[in-house]
């Protein structure tokens, strides 16, 4: 469950939220720098998970983490969402931060083992090549189709560079992007 983004409005929201869901464990969030303390505090109160977001930047990620769980949420219940760009908006500094982030907990970085999280779908949907179907060049293809796989393949390069769970904004987005998850582990076996 997460609020708009306002910290005015995110603390007024979450904070009745929590309370009515309390003991389901749900995701709070947006835990952000200047705005965490409230919902840290509602999901303490009220035994849920906190959503901690920072933007791409390993350090920043890692300090709020710390500064969470400073306040009594066990390291197991934060999630970290690094925050990311579409495909060809910013995914390869997003997909690098990932990495790194990956790569320090698999050197014991306790503090970077959380699940990641990240939004493919409010990503993707915003460009102008998932937005726009007419007045562009013919090769861009059909728009529908474009725009659902804008949506996949940000997906997918966001799951291979570490991402946990993904929040997806089109049913047959979701589809294509279990179909490569799928290839990916029968693959492997």
């Amino acid at each position: 469950v997460a609020g708009p983004g306002q910290a005015d409005i995110d603390n007024e929201l979450i904070v009745p939220v929590a309370e009515e869901a309390e003991g389901e464990r749900i995701l709070l969030g947006i835990c952000e720098e200047g705005n965490y303390r409230t919902i840290v505090a509602a999901a303490l109160a009220n035994n849920h998970l906190v959503q901690s977001k920072t933007p791409m930047d390993v350090n920043l990620s890692k300090q709020l983490v710390i500064l969470i769980n400073d306040m009594g949420i066990p390291l197991e219940r934060i999630v970290m969402d690094p925050t990311t760009g579409a495909l060809g908006y910013g995914i390869e500094y997003g997909y690098s931060v990932m990495e790194r982030l990956r790569l320090a907990a698999l050197q014991g970085d306790s503090m970077t083992q959380q699940p990641m999280l990240v939004n493919p779908g409010e990503e993707a949907w915003k460009v102008k090549e998932s937005k726009v179907g007419e007045g562009v060049p013919e090769s861009w293809g059909d728009w529908q189709n474009r725009a659902l796989e804008w949506e996949a393949l940000t997906a997918s390069s966001l799951v291979q560079s570490g991402a946990d769970i993904l929040i997806l904004r089109h049913p047959e987005t979701l589809k294509r992007v279990k179909a490569m998850i799928d290839a990916l582990l029968t693959s492997a076996a």
